[in-house]
């Protein structure tokens, strides 16, 4: 979808079309829309809205797959002792995603997975894999850190295969896998070995980095995948304001994308703004203020899965009303509290991987002129303080 599309999320939706889907009036709210588009002379960014919306419509209910029935009986394979009574629980904390759906009440996909990993009333009482709150090698990693641990090496072994029932024989398939790239804490990926031939590799500080195969197949053959990288993290405590140095020596340089607005996610709302003062208070200091911001996030905003970012109007304003989030919501929620402040900030997306549990990932990083740019991840602070861990917070 086009940027200008995203960006015309900033013009109000025509409160009727807003009441129907409200209301879970989809199918009405569609042709609602279409009849206005037929409207000659129809403001650009209004057009483009109702087109986004048509969009948004059509796609919502994707998401929302679950009666309250489904629910209760998702959640009683999970907690087999679960009552429906503790929905209405769940609901008044906020701690539920639902649209309404042709008046249906209808629960967001990931509901069960979400209350399961974030809710440790629910977690203790969970059997089939419950979430890890502990993350064990984490905290071994973070204690070698602070230790001054200077490097860390890893390695990814993994398989991907097409589905034996979409396999074609004799048709070419194609697979770009993201790979590491160079940044302030890592190296690009090194010893990159395959079991197909690798057609081409992206240079280490591309923007999104992969490695591309194709391979013409009379059977269906996986993919194996293996490459290394180095982490060189540093522990410093940020708020000890004796300490002046760049961190991270290698990043890049600090540019005007890293204090703008950025829609649909990053936009200086009223509430945005007017959140950014209060956490900020007297504050002068970049890294107090985004210390404040931080602990906002991790202590007031719960971690929830969430539909695809696209199908959410404004990531910040969404995390910073709803309280709720998941890795990507919180970054850019922290991300424009800190460009209202005028500090730089900026998105980082990749791989979090430990044994057992391999997941793609976003976080943020700030700048100061006393130490450079530092990483946050508030997402993972939540989860510490779900587990009682002030150390890893």
């Amino acid at each position: 979808m086009p940027d200008r599309y995203l960006e015309s999320l900033v013009c109000p939706l025509p409160e009727d079309i807003a009441h129907l889907k409200g209301a879970g009036e989809f199918d009405l709210a569609l042709k609602v829309i279409e009849r206005r588009l037929e409207r000659p002379g129809l403001p650009m960014m209004l057009r483009q809205r109702l087109e986004t919306e048509r969009m948004f419509l059509q796609r919502l209910p994707r998401c929302y797959t679950l009666t309250k029935d489904d629910l209760v009986s998702e959640m009683r394979e999970r907690v087999p002792d679960f009552k429906a009574e503790e929905l209405d629980e769940l609901l008044l904390d906020g701690k539920l995603d639902f649209i309404y759906i042709n008046g249906v009440r209808m629960y967001h996909e990931d509901t069960v997975g979400s209350l399961v990993k974030t809710q440790p009333q629910i977690n203790c009482r969970a059997v089939k894999r419950a979430y890890d709150q502990q993350k064990q090698p984490l905290n071994e990693v973070i204690a070698r850190v602070k230790a001054g641990g200077k490097a860390f090496k890893f390695t990814i072994r993994a398989t991907t295969q097409i589905d034996d029932k979409v396999f074609d024989p004799n048709d070419t398939y194609r697979v770009h896998l993201p790979i590491p790239a160079k940044s302030m804490q890592q190296s690009g990926a090194e010893n990159l070995h395959a079991s197909w031939e690798i057609k081409h590799v992206d240079p280490e500080d591309a923007p999104q980095r992969t490695v591309y195969f194709e391979k013409k197949m009379a059977q269906n053959e996986p993919l194996v995948t293996e490459y290394s990288w180095v982490q060189r993290p540093r522990y410093v405590n940020p708020l000890d304001e004796s300490i002046h140095e760049i961190i991270y020596p290698d990043a890049l340089p600090v540019c005007d994308t890293d204090l703008c607005e950025q829609a649909p996610h990053v936009v200086f709302t009223p509430y945005l703004r007017n959140l950014a003062q209060e956490l900020k208070g007297d504050e002068t200091d970049p890294v107090r203020i985004a210390w404040n911001f931080y602990r906002f996030a991790t202590q007031q905003v719960m971690y929830a899965f969430q539909r695809p970012y696209l199908l959410i109007e404004n990531g910040a304003a969404y995390a910073a009303t709803q309280l709720r989030g998941d890795c990507g919501l919180y970054a850019v929620m922290f991300i424009s509290l800190c460009r209202i402040c005028g500090i730089p900030a900026r998105w980082q997306s990749g791989l979090y991987a430990e044994p057992g549990d391999v997941g793609s990932h976003d976080w943020a990083e700030f700048y100061s002129e006393r130490l450079g740019w530092l990483p946050v991840d508030c997402s993972f602070g939540g989860g510490a303080l779900r587990a009682n861990n002030e150390e890893r917070w």
